[in-house]
């Protein structure tokens, strides 16, 4: 585990790796976060990004400093076969010579031997720095990619932030025009029914004035007369309950005459005040009932 924390291509490997699985699972998490989770991830994905590209830089580095020392190596593998094609050829020459050159000669030949010692040694070094030298060269190329795929990804953050504070504004100025509309249908609708309350007790203040003229003037016809001061029983007739009664009452209407009087305008506008379908007042037959009532017992 040392000797991997040690490597810092391999740790900044397992580091990238790291913080891209990181961004992957808060990716997937971000629809149920709310906004101020949102923008702390996007600081923390910036602060992030930052680190990615240090770690580029640090990798770059290294990668120049391999580069430089497979040059240097390679410059040195040139001037020690340099040297050994001169000490090979030292020898030849020292060989045609005279005895007297068999010391350095000899000197020349262990020389010579030496650096054919370490030549298959420095090839070997050349081919690993290579080696590396191509690893490095990839994992560059990728560090690249996930730094454009890091930029992509905060634009679309900084996107996303902005539409949807754009969407929370519109979703406000809506709500606020809905409200509005709600108190002006509330106003609107106070007023109707003020209006249609109005309506109706200016109808049977004028249907009263009308039955008490026709009940002064007549003889006397059969069946019950109404006047002003008296009230019918509405409990009489089907359908009509003490709330019914009282409601009606409130409104002017205590009579089976002028139940009995009701068009089909005036059974919607009673139906209505009642908080009540126009439907049960036909199916129960309130103005029939009345007439009924009205007309009083058949001989």
């Amino acid at each position: 585990m040392s000797d991997v924390l040690a490597d810092p291509v391999l740790f900044g490997l397992l580091w990238a790796i790291a913080v891209l699985v990181g961004v992957l699972i808060g990716w997937n998490l971000r629809a149920v976060w709310p906004e101020r989770e949102v923008t702390k991830w996007l600081e923390r994905t910036t602060q992030e990004r930052n680190t990615l590209a240090r770690l580029y830089t640090q990798v770059k580095h290294h990668y120049d400093l391999r580069e430089a020392d497979l040059r240097k190596t390679a410059i040195e593998l040139g001037v020690l076969r340099e040297q050994v094609a001169q000490y090979e050829n030292e020898r030849s020459f020292l060989l045609t010579t005279a005895q007297a050159n068999t010391v350095r000669m000899e000197k020349a030949e262990a020389s010579a031997a030496l650096w054919a010692e370490r030549l298959p040694f420095l090839e070997q070094e050349s081919k690993r720095l290579a080696d590396e030298n191509a690893q490095l060269q990839i994992e560059l190329t990728r560090l690249q990619s996930q730094i454009g795929a890091w930029k992509t990804l905060n634009m679309g953050f900084s996107a996303m932030h902005q539409e949807l504070r754009q969407l929370e504004h519109k979703a406000e100025a809506m709500e606020a025009e809905r409200q509005h509309l709600r108190e002006q249908l509330a106003a609107a609708q106070q007023e109707i029914e003020q209006q249609q309350r109005e309506l109706v007790h200016y109808a049977l203040q004028v249907q009263r004035l009308s039955d008490t003229f026709s009940a002064s003037s007549s003889d006397g016809d059969s069946g019950p007369t109404q006047t002003p001061g008296q009230a019918d029983n509405l409990l009489r007739i089907k359908g009509i309950t003490e709330e019914h009664a009282q409601r009606l009452m409130a409104i002017g209407i205590f009579s089976f005459v002028q139940i009995s009087e009701w068009e089909a305008n005036d059974i919607a506008t009673i139906a209505k005040m009642l908080h009540i379908s126009p439907t049960k007042i036909v199916q129960d037959d309130w103005v029939g009932q009345a007439q009924v009532l009205v007309a009083g017992p058949q001989p």
